[in-house]
């Protein structure tokens, strides 16, 4: 049984400086034990956190400046959004997906891991709205640190944890965090999701992220009327779309989503809450390819930031600098091949709104390739679908000028 703490401080109290911590992530962020840490970083000078995104800005603040020098930050997910104003020098980016978190974690084998639970039921406590990568941390860790939270939901799933897998308990009682950043569905990203969507066929399992684009092809799946199951994120959208009926089970009989991370607001938490049409799983079950393999009609849609005319795609640096991860879109591709009748969807904006080109005659030096150009099948614009796994070099480039802005055609033809 895990012993029950009065205090944040007295749950770190046995954090050495020099301790690796791995912390968990979105909306199950450890709110009360990031604050202390950041409180009495003087006392943590020298520790290293590892994290993937987590919710809400207040989470970086052990990185403000006024800390500097004292806790280093390692994260396979850089959210540029929440982490202005950080002390930059002290964050690294672990270039690393989904899939091999796990791997990471049990080589890692860190001290300690902080994270947060939904109060035990029958000697079990639960995950909640975020999985992902907790339980490799809770497995991997020296000593397990949980926030009990009562505002946390239990879900159904994969998401149980074992009292005796956990050291020492807080109790804690406080909203979530929210992944509450306002989505521009502007008209350019409206045509995309639809075109995006018009590619979807019904009863299809679609994997799908956070942001513009999937926000936008899920609210036009939501009027075409067809029924798809969802193996991803929750959002607030999806929700909507599951409330309207846009939804069916996987398989005969299985739940019609499956998810190891959700990034909404309270909507998504009440739904998420012992609801038996959602499975909440870990990301070795989520971003398996044995397992994608086995998926009937699998469809992964992923936004990229540019694409060069050989279908190599960077999803992950803006003018030079890291503003987001590789995430699983690397995994969710290579399951999408394996599945049959599967299908990987890359989806972009032809331009930038100060009118530059997404679609570009070659990646920049030293820009990442997050996504090589043998694993892309289809891409889509506002200006159409180019499917690229059958095609040539040069095809592959007639195909995406094609979809480019008009304005930047002849130029990428000349380059």
């Amino acid at each position: 049984m895990p012993s029950e703490v009065r205090s944040a401080a007295e749950a770190l109290a046995g954090i050495r400086p020099g301790a690796s911590i791995v912390v968990s992530g979105c909306s199950g962020v450890p709110s009360v034990l990031l604050k202390a840490l950041s409180d009495d970083s003087e006392r943590f000078r020298g520790v290293t956190i590892y994290s993937g995104l987590m919710c809400g800005p207040s989470s970086y603040d052990f990185l403000a400046p006024k800390h500097e020098g004292r806790i280093r930050h390692v994260s396979w997910h850089m959210p540029h959004a929440f982490m202005r104003g950080i002390a930059a020098p002290h964050v690294e980016f672990l270039p690393i997906s989904w899939a091999r978190i796990d791997r990471f974690l049990e080589d890692l084998k860190p001290d300690v891991a902080l994270v947060q639970l939904s109060p035990a039921r029958a000697g079990k406590y639960n995950l909640g709205v975020s999985v992902g990568y907790h339980p490799s941390a809770i497995r991997t860790a020296r000593v397990v640190i949980a926030e009990v939270n009562d505002r946390m939901p239990w879900t159904f799933g994969n998401s149980d944890v074992d009292e005796s897998d956990v050291d020492l308990i807080l109790p804690v009682s406080y909203p979530l965090a929210p992944f509450d950043q306002p989505t521009t569905l502007d008209p350019v990203l409206a045509q995309v999701g639809d075109i995006v969507a018009g590619l979807i066929p019904n009863g299809a399992i679609l994997q799908i992220g956070v942001g513009g684009i999937p926000s936008a092809t899920l609210t036009s799946l939501n009027r075409s009327g067809r029924q798809v199951s969802v193996y991803s994120l929750v959002t607030d959208e999806l929700v909507d779309l599951a409330v309207s009926g846009g939804l069916c089970p996987i398989g005969e009989s299985g739940p019609s989503i499956v998810a190891c991370e959700s990034l909404g607001t309270q909507k998504t938490w009440d739904f998420l809450a012992e609801n038996p049409d959602v499975h909440m799983v870990p990301s070795t079950q989520m971003q398996n390819a044995a397992l994608l393999s086995r998926l009937q009609c699998f469809y992964s849609l992923n936004s990229t930031l540019e694409i060069d005319l050989l279908g190599q795609c960077n999803s992950e640096q803006l003018a030079g600098r890291q503003i987001s991860g590789i995430g699983g879109s690397v995994d969710f591709m290579e399951g999408s091949w394996l599945s049959p009748g599967g299908r990987n969807i890359v989806a972009l904006a032809s331009a930038t709104r100060d009118g530059r080109s997404r679609i570009v005659s070659t990646l920049a030096a030293g820009t990442p390739v997050t996504l090589p150009r043998h694993a892309v099948h289809t891409v889509v614009t506002e200006f159409g679908s180019a499917v690229l796994f059958n095609k040539s070099d040069r095809q592959r480039r007639d195909a995406l000028i094609a979809i480019a802005h008009p304005d930047h055609r002849a130029a990428l033809q000349a380059g």
